[in-house]
């Protein structure tokens, strides 16, 4: 594996030299003590956007597990920081139960709407704060955060939640319970909890009973309110990038729970790598049907980071050996996205022939490069120690630490 060695090397110093000491500089306002939503080509923040704080959670739980992992123990004081000015900013400000979507650069509050995905990523960030801290304070936080998501969002019928207050349409998402299952894992990781287990069972028997088609393994996007596929059964959207991070959770959920999903999520890897992804230069498309059509040949960053840990996760368990797609894949980040010039920055999103189509950066994408990079860097792990030379610095990604913890 010398070549994939050389792959994750490359990585790992753009990751720990470059990007995390960029987003906790450049990156953070040190007098609101808030993340930046976005950074230009030129390394400096774009002020006139207002800041979500979905943004702020993803960066609070990317910091916390680069403190634990050890990369970035910086990132510890960095995370405490932001989710106490989060906490002050956003959480209940407006005199209502939850958090507010968005404020602008003096705290002043944008948007009030209640949004799931972005409660479920407040979630994720508050189990990883309480795992790297090992405040009470902090974990029932997170606990708070969920009682919130139960009295807001429920839906009133078909089970699941309604994507926000107010509803922006009549659709709904599986991407915000995606990231709500997510948020669950990371906290019964931290807490043990059998009754969170138990809310992650809910939440994966959902997606088999309406996200997912068990025969195809496509992951169908939108929903009308009874769970239908919209537009019309077999005209659903799929996001090959979607698949792969659902087949990452769904093995994080068999660690957890004991439960094989392999029959669920294998099917999935499968119609990601045919329909969704060029094996030679690691190219990941936006979006194909069902059918496994193609429908957006454009290419985002974050799809590339989600197939780095689904992929590494079989490969180090011995069921496929995708060391040759990971090295494609590690290339195409470091020349199309992750490029030298930007300086730990990164592109979001290229065209069908890998021309930019934004000159933003945004600081949403560092959550999944950061936890893509350091699953995949479990493959340099696993061969310098088969020779005999691990390597201290290693991260260790969730998944593997459910196994070693629990």
């Amino acid at each position: 594996m010398p070549e994939l060695n050389a792959a994750l090397q490359r990585a790992e110093s753009w990751l720990v030299g470059e990007a995390l000491p960029k987003w906790a500089g450049v990156g953070f306002d040190p007098k609101r003590r808030c993340f930046e939503e976005q950074l230009g080509f030129d390394g400096k923040p774009v002020v006139e956007v207002p800041r979500r704080v979905m943004v702020q959670a993803r960066q609070i739980a990317t910091y916390s597990a680069a403190a634990v992992s050890g990369l970035f123990p910086a990132g510890l004081q960095l995370a405490q920081a932001a989710a106490e000015a989060a906490i002050a900013c956003y959480h209940r400000v407006d005199g209502r139960p939850g958090w507010v979507f968005s404020i602008d650069r003096n705290g002043g509050i944008v948007d009030t709407r209640r949004d799931l995905y972005a409660h479920s990523f407040l979630l994720f960030a508050f189990a990883w704060l309480a795992r790297a801290t090992g405040n009470e304070s902090d974990l029932n936080m997170a606990y708070t955060i969920l009682g919130e998501i139960d009295e807001i969002f429920p839906a009133p019928t078909h089970g699941g939640y309604v994507d926000a207050l107010p509803r922006p349409d009549l659709l709904r998402r599986q991407n915000p319970h995606m990231h709500l299952f997510e948020g669950l894992l990371a906290l019964h990781r931290v807490s043990g909890a059998e009754a969170v287990l138990e809310r992650c069972r809910a939440m994966n028997r959902l997606a088999r009973t309406r996200f997912i088609d068990p025969e195809t393994g496509a992951l169908r996007e939108y929903f009308t309110d009874d769970w239908a596929v919209h537009p019309a059964p077999g005209q659903g959207s799929v996001e090959p990038g979607h698949l792969f991070e659902w087949a990452w959770l769904l093995r994080w959920y068999e660690d957890a729970s004991g439960e094989d999903q392999s029959a669920i999520m294998e099917p999935m890897l499968r119609l990601a790598l045919s329909a969704g992804t060029d094996p030679f230069t690691g190219r990941v498309v936006d979006e194909i049907g069902e059918d496994g059509h193609l429908r957006q040949r454009s290419s985002r960053c974050w799809p590339h980071a989600e197939a780095l840990k689904a992929l590494t996760v079989e490969t180090m368990a011995g069921r496929a050996d995708y060391t040759a797609v990971l090295e494609a894949i590690l290339n195409r980040l470091s020349t199309v996205y992750c490029r030298s010039e930007l300086g730990g920055g990164w592109v979001d999103l290229v065209d069908e022939t890998d021309r930019p189509k934004s000159k933003i950066m945004p600081a949403s994408s560092l959550y999944h490069l950061y936890f893509g990079l350091t699953e995949a860097l479990h493959l340099e792990r696993k061969e310098a120690n088969h020779h005999g030379h691990g390597r201290s610095a290693s991260p260790q990604s969730p998944t593997l630490l459910i196994s070693a913890e629990n």
